[in-house]
This record gives structure tokens, C-alpha cells and sequence, in this order.
């Protein structure tokens, strides 16, 4: 796969809403995304995708609450549809343990879900449901599908899109190419915005849009989450732009363009 390698890591800002009159925009942790390479899953070759977040900084200092997840997936490789999953959800004093597994050839999905917060341990689901679509996919495996097409002016792509039991259809548009403005120049990007076909996207209902570079590599350099308390912002770290090999229009590098 042309993504085979990618690290990816992002710095996380949240932006209270308007009627948290007092809190101005804030540091909130770190996001990586990492696509490991093939392995195996259950006997079948698959690509393994892993994503980890991490709390730090002014927010954790305000709500009290330190964040330190991990998800991995596992993706058929020719069809990037997702094979199984695993979470270590680590949350305040939330700890769960969560492994789900696609059927497709019976069309089910097996979830079990451990609560670690106990001593011992408690399981909490052990769950078989049926009548899955025989290929879905998990947000990262969606986002490198629609990262291997030929972007343009609203060009649209629809996934059905598997969150744990959760299956909702969503449809990522390309909505224009932007720039996004910065110390040393402007940077091209794709500006995408996704929506759930039917129910929310988010627990709560939230928007999310993602812009990627407007090159081959297709790198997706920011990202925005809008829901109910406000906006979570994800840059893509500098170094790490400099690695992706992304520069801006006037060949300058873009590294001033998120530490402005």
C-alpha cells in the first residue's frame, strides 16, 4: 500500500463554546496514527492501523481527567475493509478493555468488552449481531480509502463506516481546495467534510472535517471535530510535516504554518 510506514502525529487544541466566556482556546494532548504494515489477524493477512490519544496540558488541569487510549485495526488489505478491532480505553478512572471481530462470511460481528476498572475484572458484554453488511470500515481504513482517489470539487465518496456495534452509512465530500495561512507562505489542502447519513456522527451529534494536502501523498495535515461543548483542532506536528515532505507553494518549508 503507497501509505505503508505512514506515522502520523497530531497536537490537540480545544476551543471552549462561546458561553465559556472565560476559557480561551486550550492545549488538550496528542493524537498519532500509524500505518504498522501487513500482519496477521485471525489466520487472513491484514494491514494493521493504530491510533493513540493522549491528554496533556491546560485541560487536563481543569477537568481532572488524564486520557490515554489506543485503538488497532485490522484491515483486508486489497479491500481496506476492517477484519477487527481492538481498544485499551483509559479515562480517568474508565478502563476498558473492547475487542470486536467481522464475520463476514456469516454477516456478524462478535463484541466483548471488559471492564478493568474491578478487581478482578468484570466483563461487561459478550455480544453476536447479526445482519452486518459484509464490508464496513473503520474511520482510519475509510480515511486511506478516500486517500487513494483522484480528489476534485466535490467529489464524494460513501462508506459504511463501524464503530464498535455502531454501523452508519457517511458520505466524505470534497468540499474545495483552501489554503491554510501561515508565517511562511500558504499551504494547499483538500478540505473534506463528512456526514452521517442517518444518526449522528458523534455520540452527540458532532461534525467532523479533515484537510488534506493537495499533492499525491494526500497527508492529512488538520483536522476539526465540532461538537457540543465546542471544537477539538488537530495540527499535524511540524517535524512531521517536514518527514510527509509537504512544503508550501512558495517551496518554503511549512513549518511555521501551526506554531504561529
Amino acid at each position: 500500500m503507497q501509505f505503508s510506514g505512514e506515522h502520523l502525529v497530531y497536537k490537540i487544541e480545544w476551543n471552549p463554546p462561546w458561553y465559556f466566556l472565560f476559557f480561551p482556546q486550550m492545549e488538550a494532548g496528542e493524537a498519532e496514527v500509524q500505518l504498522v504494515g501487513e500482519t496477521e489477524y485471525k489466520g487472513k493477512r491484514a494491514l494493521q492501523i493504530r491510533f493513540k490519544a493522549h491528554s496533556s496540558g491546560t485541560l487536563v488541569k481543569l477537568s481532572g481527567i488524564q486520557i490515554e487510549d489506543e485503538f488497532v485495526f485490522f484491515t483486508e488489505p486489497e479491500t481496506l475493509c476492517t477484519l477487527g478491532s481492538s481498544a485499551k480505553i483509559r479515562e480517568g478512572k474508565r478502563k476498558r478493555q473492547i475487542e470486536v471481530e467481522y464475520l463476514r462470511e456469516n454477516r456478524q460481528l462478535h463484541i466483548r468488552e471488559i471492564d478493568e476498572s474491578t478487581f478482578p475484572s468484570k466483563l461487561k458484554k459478550d455480544e453476536i449481531k447479526n445482519d452486518i453488511p459484509e464490508c464496513v470500515h473503520d474511520p482510519l481504513s475509510a480515511l486511506y480509502l478516500f486517500r487513494k482517489s483522484q480528489l476534485q470539487d466535490q467529489y464524494a465518496q460513501t462508506f459504511t463506516l463501524a464503530n464498535d456495534a455502531k454501523i452508519r452509512e457517511v458520505r466524505a465530500t470534497v468540499e474545495r481546495q483552501e489554503v491554510l495561512p501561515g508565517n511562511a507562505g500558504k499551504a494547499p489542502a483538500w478540505r473534506v467534510n463528512t456526514v452521517s447519513l442517518m444518526g449522528g456522527l458523534f455520540k452527540e451529534g458532532g461534525q467532523f472535517k479533515i484537510w488534506l494536502s493537495a499533492d499525491d501523498k494526500k497527508t492529512p495535515i488538520q483536522f476539526e471535530v465540532k461538537v457540543h461543548l465546542g471544537h477539538i483542532l488537530g495540527r499535524l506536528k511540524p517535524m512531521q510535516m517536514e518527514d510527509a515532505g509537504y512544503r508550501m507553494q512558495d517551496g518554503s518549508s511549512i513549518y511555521h504554518s501551526f506554531e504561529e
